[in-house]
């Protein structure tokens, strides 16, 4: 049970908000504005796809800090 729920105080607390917000500016830039409509993250498909790019962009981020370009 505390197994549990630390794992979805990780996963959906923590990583999922953290990535959405790396996500979010990214994706409002590249369709100017109009996807997503809301910037707080409800569980939806749409913030998983905000998720997915907030991971990307961190990735990218990281690797160009490590200058591994």
């Amino acid at each position: 049970m505390l197994v549990q729920y630390v794992g979805y105080v990780v996963s959906e607390l923590i990583l999922s908000t953290f990535f959405f917000f790396c996500g979010w500016p990214v994706v409002r830039l590249f369709t100017l504005g109009r996807y997503p409509t809301h910037a707080r993250p409800d569980g939806s498909r749409a913030d998983s796809y905000v998720c997915c790019v907030g991971l990307v962009v961190f990735c990218l981020l990281l690797l160009a800090l490590c200058s591994q370009f």
